[in-house]
């Protein structure tokens, strides 16, 4: 394994995850007609991270013995890759069961799991005509990127089920969240800590929305001007004190017509938006506060200058709140910097750690290898009994009392109000049975008393001071797991729906961020 594969920065992972489909489906039809395009680069792998309940555990790779073990002691080049593969008898398996589209899903997420940021894997898809069955995964959060070349290893399979069962939840909502953790790999001469990002980016996609935020994608023509709904960029993250006026600038003053610029425009004219919230807005959003072209709103000089240089005031909430800031040229086809300023008293721009400030709670496990799965469970692919091309996934029936997997956990953080009914509802496909759980809940990660009120021996791993990573859990059996994911919420009730508020209570609320973006891990 090449020294520079090793050596990539380990990021915080700001990853989308949503919910469930219908209940677990029995015999499922998944003619070619019929399949939806999954993790390839036409789709984009953000628009993809709706990994459900279902998805995860009863998909027909994870959720078949041969399958699983066969992933579990393999590089994935060698399964997948069109280019490396060698034809055998386990290729020819994972080709099968990848006609099941919730196979292409959750081995989507997989990659983007175990392999870096700008890393693909291809692989074919066999619900696509021949010739045109080339397809790519996309990878992003890197917990183990040798996994493409060689067989994975052991605490590098217990990361990666971490980071997949952290990335699903029951109730279709797309949320970004923040995940932390320890990498532990002696043998590679690796002992690193999921980093921080000092700069987060805003949200282009709402939880519940199928597609990214119009404003987020390119212009399909030339366009000009703050009103239009194509071409902006997610710019910053910031928090504003209650009730405090404010201003952010690209050159323009705190208030028109005069007064000393906040920030600067080079190169083109540029324009702001400030939204409400951690995601961006479209024109007609009703979390948009305020677009801006310049004082002289209707110049239409497509320079930067004191009368176009644009800026935002306003006032912010009582409770005080985070806020969006985009940028973006005033002429769509025009390329230009906005170095954005802000009045005095804001934060911004924000960290992830500043963003992402409600612990969740821990997860941990491993769905891979032999007796991961329960041996009355195995999901296959054959051929419906006419026996022409139309293929059929044989699921177990829901629901399922007991967990599909034997060793998939989930802790929570001791700041819920209820936290067993909120960490149930997170895992379980149907919450309010306790069934079709992905996961068995152990009880609260951390207490204040004795150890037997918790089950993680650390809430704040060694490698980086402050981040509040759960280390070294136990299972139901009290086994040690050494390899938990921490998630972060930006709001308790992210991952919640409307009937069931109750479950996000929390005992107190976070006092206002304070950026953390110059911390670093201990070494």
């Amino acid at each position: 394994m090449a020294s520079s594969v090793l050596r990539v920065p380990w990021c915080f992972l700001l990853l989308a995850l949503t919910g469930c489909e219908p209940s677990l489906v029995d015999g499922t039809d998944v003619s070619p007609r019929a399949e939806e395009k999954l993790g390839t680069r036409e789709s984009d792998i953000r628009i993809a991270n709706s990994l459900t309940t279902q998805e995860l555990v009863v998909n027909a790779i994870a959720a078949n013995h041969d399958a699983n073990q066969t992933l579990a002691a393999s590089s994935l080049e060698s399964l997948f890759d069109p280019d490396v593969a060698v034809p055998s008898r386990e290729v020819a398996l994972m080709q099968n069961q990848l006609r099941d589209p919730f196979a292409q899903r959750f081995m989507a997420y997989l990659v983007s799991c175990a392999l870096g940021d700008g890393e693909t894997l291809e692989w074919l898809n066999p619900l696509q005509p021949s010739g045109s069955q080339r397809s790519e995964w996309a990878g992003s959060a890197g917990l183990c990127p040798w996994w493409r070349t060689e067989a994975p290893g052991d605490a590098c399979l217990k990361r990666v089920t971490a980071c997949l069962l952290a990335r699903n939840n029951a109730r279709g909502f797309r949320v970004e969240l923040s995940m932390r953790g320890e990498i532990h790999e002696p043998e590679l001469g690796i002992e690193e800590p999921f980093a921080l990002d000092a700069w987060t980016k805003p949200i282009d996609q709402l939880p519940t929305a199928s597609s990214p935020l119009s404003s987020s994608v390119p212009c399909g023509s030339q366009t000009f001007g703050a009103g239009r709904d194509c071409g902006w960029t997610m710019h910053s993250v910031g928090w504003c004190p209650a009730g405090q006026t404010i201003a952010v600038g690209a050159g323009g003053p705190p208030s028109c017509p005069s007064g000393t610029p906040l920030g600067s425009s080079s190169d083109a004219r540029m324009m702001l938006r400030v939204c409400r919230g951690i995601a961006g807005c479209d024109s007609a959003d009703a979390r948009l506060v305020a677009s801006s072209q310049g004082c002289s709103a209707s110049s239409t000089s497509p320079l930067p200058s004191a009368a176009t240089d644009p800026s935002v005031r306003f006032t912010c909430p009582s409770s005080g709140g985070y806020f969006t800031v985009m940028t973006a040229p005033w002429d769509s086809n025009a390329e230009g910097t906005a170095n954005v300023g802000f009045t005095a008293g804001v934060q911004a721009p924000l960290s992830e750690r500043a963003v992402y400030r409600i612990r969740e709670g821990a997860f941990y496990g491993n769905l891979f290898g032999k007796g991961a799965l329960r041996d009355d469970i195995n999901v296959t692919v054959t051929l419906a009994e006419d026996k022409r091309s139309t293929y059929v996934v044989n699921r177990p029936p829901s629901p399922q009392t007991d967990p599909i997997f034997n060793d998939l956990y989930a802790c929570y953080d001791p700041g819920w109000v209820s936290g067993l009914a909120y960490a149930t509802y997170r895992v379980c496909a149907l919450p309010g049975s306790h069934e079709d759980c992905a996961a068995k809940v152990t009880g609260p990660c951390w207490g204040n008393d004795t150890v037997a009120t918790h089950r993680c021996d650390v809430q704040d791993g060694p490698l980086r001071e402050g981040d509040g990573d759960f280390e070294k859990c136990l299972d139901t059996s009290n086994k040690l797991w050494t390899e938990p994911v921490t998630v972060y919420l930006n709001g308790a009730c992210d991952l919640v729906d409307a009937q069931h508020r109750d479950l996000c209570k929390r005992k107190t609320e976070p006092a206002p961020p304070q950026d953390g973006s110059s911390i670093e891990g201990k070494r």
